[in-house]
């Protein structure tokens, strides 16, 4: 009887966009992919296509580039969920878009919202990122925008949100303040976590709050930003973003605004079709 010798599958490193190295794992990305929607064999037929290029030392920019690019092709949607976290990094360059995303998000709580807002702390005045506001209840948030995915929040972010949430708190400006968030488009450090728990301040990012991230919140009430929509080129969506259209669902009754910006018209009927899709319209 003969025995085939089967060589084990090599193990190559990649570099991630924090600049870690870690090994590629063939599982991890096809289970990304089972998360975007796409069928079974797809995330079989997608993940092999992708490993096979993997070589030690290839980033995972790389990597998600060539994937996107597969799943685009396959299915614009699952595209859009795929690049969820893609999607935040480029509210920017200057995070001002991303203020305006987590106002959306506590609209979307119920809240009234203002973006920039300067309040009188018990010592100092502080600019407020977002004021989320019901009657005699306010949120008061900090928003940490990284253009780099690999840009961690770690407990010094914590720290000194913390300290301007106890001088508001003691100033004129704090008399409803009721809660204090920390907003941010990439992760929070282990210790962060840990801390803002202890404290009570509220965490917003890819890794916190556990079930309610913003990637979960994306998905469950819908609030894509227009920076998903892999159809809509970036050159359109930075100008819609300039106009402070931020959520596809703002989209569907700008059809007159999208046409002003230089779309035509068979990529507004893409662009109207694809948000359709996206939020089960």
């Amino acid at each position: 009887m003969k025995h085939t010798n089967l060589r084990p599958k090599p193990k190559f490193r990649i570099i991630k966009s924090s600049g870690e190295i870690e090994k590629f794992s063939e599982k991890k990305l096809r289970n990304s992919l089972r998360r975007s929607g796409l069928k079974e064999k797809d995330c079989q037929r997608i993940s092999k296509t992708v490993s096979s290029s993997v070589l030690d030392g290839t980033t995972s920019k790389d990597i998600y580039r060539k994937t996107i690019k597969l799943v685009k092709r396959q299915s614009p949607i699952a595209a859009a969920h795929y690049s969820l976290k893609r999607a935040l990094l480029n509210l920017g360059p200057t995070g001002y878009e991303f203020e305006h995303f987590v106002g959306k998000y506590f609209e979307n709580q119920g809240y009234q919202t203002s973006v920039g807002v300067t309040l009188q702390g018990g010592i100092v005045r502080h600019e407020v990122d977002v004021v989320a506001s019901k009657p005699n209840y306010n949120i008061y948030t900090e928003c940490k925008f990284h253009n780099n995915g690999g840009k961690k929040n770690d407990i010094k972010v914590a720290l000194y949100v913390k300290a301007r949430w106890d001088d508001l708190k003691n100033g004129p400006d704090g008399k409803y303040l009721r809660g204090y968030a920390l907003a941010t488009n990439t992760v929070f450090t282990k210790d962060a976590i840990t801390y803002a728990e202890g404290v009570g301040l509220l965490l917003l990012g890819v890794n916190a709050p556990e079930g309610e991230t913003f990637l979960d919140i994306i998905k469950k009430h819908k609030l894509y930003p227009i920076t998903a929509l892999v159809r809509l080129k970036k050159v359109h969506c930075k100008e819609l973003l300039k106009r402070e259209i931020i959520l596809c669902s703002e989209l569907l009754t700008e059809d007159k605004l999208m046409l002003k910006i230089g779309m035509k018209p068979e990529e507004v009927s893409t662009v109207i079709k694809d948000i359709h899709t996206l939020l089960g319209l």
